[in-house]
């Protein structure tokens, strides 16, 4: 009996140190299942070595659709290069900046599906992070309006006054803008399928390739014609992507 006793007791101490370790893993439990979100991996590309992994993971959810509200009815967005979102980082340390960007989260959609606090935010400051963060945005709207903002940001340098280093700081952020835009050509299709979607996805493609014409000084007759839609084969493009890459220099 007494025997039988001891072995009831030890066992409840087992269970009760069991309990007390699986109390003590749950914070961390949680915070990975917070932290990497399904899908965010494939969205993200590569890992980047000078952003934190959760900072890409949490830019992608907000970017990102969970809810599918098109039924994949536009191809993915680019993914953001490494060199941008370290930018995004930097500038996300301001608190203004970083709630503007949270707007763009698909939990705000019902809200204010046009993100008007965020895009006034870029106009305003003239933020380059933000706005190419919006580029990657799941919405091709709201992709239009950042490649639209980044133009007015090229268009108006001539009347921007700052120093050699500060200029030396934009024409970089002209190649960053560069290096990724023609990273959207090459892994987005120029045409797709349906009617209302098409015509947007066609804008959308237009706006980019207008806006690498614009940032490197070329003029590839996108519109053709002048037709509304894109009018380029596929060794046209070609030509304007390596065009855009010569611009480069690299």
């Amino acid at each position: 009996m007494i025997d039988e006793r001891i072995s009831e007791l030890r066992g409840a101490e087992r269970v009760r140190t069991t309990m007390r370790s699986i109390a003590h893993l749950a914070p961390v439990l949680v915070l990975a299942t917070c932290t990497l979100e399904p899908g965010s991996a494939q969205q993200t590309g590569p890992a980047c070595t000078n952003v934190p992994t959760a900072f890409v993971y949490h830019v992608d959810a907000v970017l990102s659709d969970s809810t599918d509200l098109f039924q994949g009815a536009y191809p993915p967005a680019t993914p953001l290069t490494c060199e941008i979102l370290g930018m995004l980082q930097e500038a996300l340390d301001d608190d203004s900046a970083r709630y503007c960007f949270e707007r763009l989260s698909m939990k705000y959609w019902n809200v204010d599906p046009h993100a008007r606090i965020t895009h006034r935010h870029i106009e305003r400051h003239m933020s380059f992070p933000l706005a190419m963060a919006v580029t990657a945005h799941w919405n091709e709207d709201h992709r239009i309006l950042a490649l639209r903002e980044l133009q007015e940001f090229r268009r108006t340098r001539p009347m921007v006054c700052t120093t050699m280093e500060g200029s030396a700081e934009l024409e970089e952020q002209d190649r960053t803008a560069v290096r990724y835009l023609i990273k959207v050509v090459e892994t987005t299709p120029i045409f797709i399928g349906g009617s209302e979607n098409s015509t947007i996805h066609d804008m959308y493609m237009r706006t980019v390739m207008e806006t690498l014409d614009l940032f490197t000084g070329q003029a590839h007759g996108i519109t053709g014609d002048r037709r509304m839609r894109v009018d380029m084969s596929v060794q046209r493009v070609a030509e304007a992507i390596a065009d855009w890459r010569n611009w480069l220099d690299e």
